[in-house]
């Protein structure tokens, strides 16, 4: 019963941490440091609850977290996306 108990909640645990890092979105007045520094500590999380996005996976989804711009689609014309190459990218902007 306890084990059941435990996996519900851990299952609870993922979606609600999966829920906050495909909502993460940057406002302006973010700093991009913060932003990307919020959506690593999300990543983490989601790894110590025993789930983990590839790396390209989370370059996606931190791409996707940004407002809709030529200068954020030019990092998806790299030949391998990798998140390196995009927050290198952001912070470099």
């Amino acid at each position: 019963k306890f084990a059941g108990i435990y996996e519900w909640k851990n299952a609870l645990n993922k979606a609600s941490l999966m829920r906050k890092l495909v909502r993460l979105k940057y406002s302006d007045d973010e700093s991009i440091v913060v932003h990307t520094s919020t959506f690593m500590v999300l990543v983490n999380q989601l790894v110590s609850a025993k789930m983990s996005l590839d790396d390209e996976s989370q370059a996606l989804v931190l791409l996707f977290s940004l407002p809709d711009s030529s200068e954020t689609l030019e990092v998806v014309k790299e030949d391998k996306l990798s998140l390196e190459v995009v927050k290198a990218s952001l912070l470099n902007e």
